[in-house]
């Protein structure tokens, strides 16, 4: 799997959708502005941009600083903006993500997105708790 940049503004979400990603085996790192996020592009190592795009501008602005650097990453789009099908085909993305979501929405756009293999998610009830669980299908045991 591969490196996965989160590019989110609130530090617990971004957490949590790196919690998903790390559990996929994705190795994460975190940005909560463009500034920070298009150092680490620049680093190198990034295989997946996944951006909060809170304001159209900030998809657009670091789509067009994308531009601008080779080989820069795929990037994955997240927005609630109503526009944000029309921003996402603009600016070339390669993925939407539509809020509200979750960090197993996040976790199965980056599996679509890196061709690495989707892991079914299932729905079973725990009874004990009286939960509904959601765990990924890893296969038949042997």
């Amino acid at each position: 799997m591969g490196t996965v940049l989160v590019v989110q503004p609130d530090p617990v979400i971004g957490a949590e959708w790196a919690g998903a990603l790390t559990e996929e085996g994705h190795h994460v790192l975190g940005a909560e502005g463009i500034r920070s996020a298009l150092d680490h592009v620049r680093e190198g190592g990034i295989d997946l941009i996944i951006l909060d795009a809170y304001e159209a501008r900030v998809g657009t602005e670091i789509a067009a600083a994308l531009e601008r650097i080779p080989d820069a990453p795929p990037l994955v789009l997240v927005s609630a903006l109503t526009n944000a099908p029309e921003l996402s085909a603009r600016i070339g993305a390669a993925g939407l993500v539509l809020k509200p979501c979750g960090p197993d929405e996040i976790a199965s756009v980056v599996l679509r997105v890196t061709g690495s293999g989707v892991r079914p998610l299932i729905g079973f009830d725990d009874e004990p708790t009286g939960q509904i669980e959601r765990r990924h299908f890893d296969g038949l045991p042997d």
